[in-house]
């Protein structure tokens, strides 16, 4: 039988934290998205949980055919400059957002580290946290883009206080799209930024707006031979367990 999967992940406003001005961030809304822990609030995460236990209790295997992303409205930056004569660069409204979507659960380590190296791949040597041991039939679905501003389009001068709408600079997709026979997928939105405005820095990012995104699966549910169901399963508590 067809299905439809999609998991649905709201929509972040942040500005710089005038408080710590630390080149942190701050919710400007309310939203169920956190810092990480431990890694200052320039990292954010929201999480969620699609429930296949229906289909494993019935002893079933979800095979995807394809999987996709959808946002609701645009990304855009605000800015703060004090110095005309030392502008805005490119890399200090830069940023990243990692979605991944997993058949084992991600700690605040796993989730930083993803900023540098996608789960499933072989690790870079430089280490923000920790890799985990994830293989990459565990990630179902998982894309990383870093966004940077449009000066091309819809963007004040660099040189002064000014906002823009923001473009993918870079996109990877590491989905693998493997069957599972799993009871949960974990689904992660991670936003990694770019040192905010301070009165110390004197230029940076004063606000950041984040559209919801929603990502789809289209997948089939199926018997599969009960060998084949047996070793998956044992495959996936084995790799539940060393993560």
């Amino acid at each position: 039988m067809d299905r439809i999967l999609n998991v649905e992940f709201g929509p972040l406003l942040l500005e710089d934290d005038d408080i710590l001005a630390d080149g942190s961030y701050k919710l400007s809304d309310p939203t169920d998205y956190r810092p990480l822990t431990g890694y200052g609030n320039k990292y954010w995460v929201t999480e969620h949980k699609l429930d296949l236990s229906g289909y494993t209790m019935e002893d079933l295997t979800v095979y995807f055919r394809n999987s996709f992303e959808q946002t609701s409205s645009v990304t855009s930056v605000s800015w703060q400059v004090d110095d005309s004569t030392n502008p805005l660069q490119a890399l200090d409204a830069l940023f990243l957002e990692a979605t991944i979507l997993t058949t084992v659960p991600m700690t605040d380590d796993n989730l930083a580290q993803a900023i540098l190296t996608a789960p499933g791949f072989t690790p870079s040597s430089f280490q923000i946290g920790k890799t985990g041991n994830f293989n990459r039939t565990q990630v179902i679905h998982g894309t990383n883009i870093w966004w940077g501003i449009d000066s091309t389009f819809g963007s004040d001068v660099f040189t002064q206080a000014g906002t823009a709408y923001c473009r993918m600079v870079q996109t990877q997709d590491f989905s693998s799209l493997e069957p599972t026979a799993s009871e949960n997928i974990y689904c992660y939105r991670v936003i990694y930024l770019s040192r905010s405005y301070t009165r110390t820095n004197e230029r940076g990012l004063d606000s950041v707006g984040i559209p919801a995104k929603r990502v789809i699966l289209n997948c089939m549910i199926d018997k599969e031979a009960d060998l084949e169901y047996m070793m998956r399963l044992k495959r996936s508590y084995e790799l539940a367990n060393q993560v």
